[in-house]
């Protein structure tokens, strides 16, 4: 039975993507030029910088949050090279982007780094701005490093004076470090700008309830009508999927550190974007928003921001759940099923014509911990991972919620499995209890 629902899922999300070729290929075999293998048997996936990523379709390259294309004799990229193709994908003068990149998927490049933020600049031209993700949110390493320390948020300019390096890679360093580089005031999620607008795109951030909603740079740069630039990258790298999540405030928006002004947005639901980037990369292509072209040795894409929000305004009036994975019947618990029909029904939705956001939920933001003998917990749902001892008691766990950062370092199962979190979750409220 979960087979067969697994190929009716399958065959409703193709026939929402006639027109793509690419995303058959993606489905049902292999997609060469970027690496990407689906499986029908869904494995579990390998370990990938240091996080399991359970329950998952292998996704190769994906599970490094990065697309290059297989191994080719190809001379270094140059900065005149990179110029002409950033502009092949939509690149001009005097844009503002926002950037999440990887070095590693362009290929050997002749003057390294530097030539790479130099090829943008020269393709957005002096009148542009650049910005990139300089996060910390090391919440699952050294607690050292989950905040920025030396941020007190009390600056008159509404910026950050901390030097304290992000850990998004060689290239945002880049663009940190250089000399009139100007950095947003959030302990875990600041952003570094470098432009003529830098100010403009920062200044607001130090404001947020959290680091993806209301006051973040993307509204400003939705204001400048911005775009996004995924250099070496698939669209699972933008964190602002989580823009309405927050603004909505969404039953499963995230466990909340008030201080710090942070969620952890994965805790009480895995999303789709992150265990199935591939999928959601051919969403964004299907619907038009997201235009892809080579880079170097990689698939890179740019997004008109406004574009991006446009999208994710008409999907989540449509499903206020379309993000968040779940079983997606009483019986299975089959996540890709689920996020396959959600594709579909994205793109359906998005056919039919953009849409505002949905009403806000408004729910209280909160810290989750593992639920108590008189709190919900449904053992009868599939994708219950049962009871295991921590602390002198017996925690209950979901394969569909992510490991909680309270309880990840017991390892084993508690590094792959969250706390369920059963009050808040569609499926508790969309199947009841048998019987009640």
């Amino acid at each position: 039975m979960a087979e067969l629902a697994t190929v009716l899922a399958f065959s409703v999300f193709i026939g929402s993507l006639a027109t793509s070729a690419t995303v058959l290929k993606l489905l049902l075999m292999t997609n060469d030029q970027r690496g990407v293998t689906i499986r029908g048997d869904f494995h579990r996936a390998v370990k990938a910088e240091g996080r399991r990523q359970p329950l998952g379709i292998r996704t190769g390259y994906a599970a490094r949050q990065g697309t290059r294309l297989r191994n080719t004799t190809m001379p270094a990229l140059t900065q005149h090279t990179i110029f002409d193709q950033l502009r092949a994908l939509g690149l001009t003068a005097g844009d503002s982007v926002m950037m999440h990149s990887s070095l590693s998927a362009l290929g050997p490049v002749d003057g390294g780094p530097d030539a790479v933020v130099d090829g943008i600049h020269a393709a957005i031209g002096p009148s542009g701005t650049l910005m990139v993700p300089s996060f910390r949110d090391s919440v699952w390493g050294d607690p050292d490093d989950f905040t920025n320390s030396d941020c007190d948020c009390q600056s008159q300019d509404g910026l950050c004076p901390s030097q304290q390096p992000g850990f998004q890679g060689i290239l945002t360093e880049t663009v940190r470090s250089r000399a009139g580089s100007l950095r947003s005031c959030h302990k875990t999620h600041s952003w570094v700008a470098l432009g003529p607008v830098a100010g403009q795109l920062l200044a607001t951030h130090r404001q947020t309830p959290a680091m993806c909603g209301e006051g973040n740079p993307f509204e400003p740069l939705l204001e400048l009508d911005g775009k996004l630039l995924l250099l070496g990258v698939q669209v699972n790298t933008v964190t602002l999927w989580h823009y309405y999540e927050e603004i909505l405030r969404v039953p499963y928006v995230g466990h909340f550190w008030p201080d710090e002004r942070h969620l952890n947005h994965c805790v009480p639901g895995r999303r789709i974007q992150y265990q199935y980037p591939g999928i959601m990369q051919e969403v964004c292509r299907a619907a038009g928003i997201l235009r892809t072209g080579p880079v170097g040795k990689s698939t890179s894409g740019v997004m008109r921001a406004r574009d991006f929000e446009s999208f994710m305004a008409t999907i989540m009036r449509d499903d206020p759940y379309c993000l968040v994975l779940r079983p997606p019947d009483r019986h299975h618990g089959d996540l890709a099923v689920d996020a396959l029909q959600k594709a579909a029904r994205m793109l359906t939705a998005w056919q039919r014509g953009a849409t505002g956001p949905p009403e806000a939920f408004d729910t209280p933001w909160r810290r989750y911990h593992a639920a108590g003998p008189d709190e919900v917990v449904r053992t009868d749902c599939p994708t219950f991972a049962g009871f295991h001892p921590a602390d002198g008691t017996q925690v209950p766990l979901c394969h569909a919620n992510d490991r909680h950062p309270d309880y990840f370092s017991r390892g084993g199962v508690f590094n792959e499995c969250g706390i369920t979190a059963c009050d808040q979750c569609w499926w508790h409220r969309t199947f009841p209890t048998e019987g009640t």
